[in-house]
């Protein structure tokens, strides 16, 4: 028994002062981070970005727009939007323009540009003997 006692802690000893752990330990270095072109590198040209984004004049223009946005969204401008793009407008519309593109070929146009020019001699003419009239009866 008496071995128990006195030996037992002896022998205990070495595990229980492996087992303690260092009151202060030293912490393990670690390495600094590499630059590897992230977002932190990109942030000066983001914060540029947002500087033109934010400037006086892109604050004044979206002004403008939201401004004349309210405008035509106010009154009576939604009913006559409705009315102007109802079904039945957009088939008359669609009408003129198949007509028109029928009449724009440019043998037309070629005609109708050379009768103009003939004709605005003619009306310069009729204009000065109007006021020539007009100017004897007066």
């Amino acid at each position: 028994m008496l071995i128990r006692k006195t030996l037992l802690p002896i022998f205990l000893c070495p595990f229980l002062a492996l087992a303690a752990p260092e009151p202060n330990p030293a912490p393990a270095p670690v390495a600094a981070p590499e630059a590897t072109g992230g977002l932190l590198d990109e942030l000066p040209q983001i914060l540029d970005g947002v500087k033109q984004l934010l400037s006086q004049d892109t604050l004044d223009n979206l002004d403008t727009i939201i401004g004349g946005g309210a405008t035509l969204l106010s009154g009576d401008t939604p009913k006559s939007l409705k009315k102007l793009l109802s079904s039945d407008n957009i088939d008359k519309l669609q009408d003129v323009i198949d007509n028109a593109h029928g009449l724009l070929k440019p043998s037309f146009v070629n005609e109708t540009t050379t009768l103009i020019d003939e004709a605005t001699p003619l009306i310069e003419n009729v204009n000065k003997l109007l006021g020539s009239l007009l100017s004897s009866i007066l």
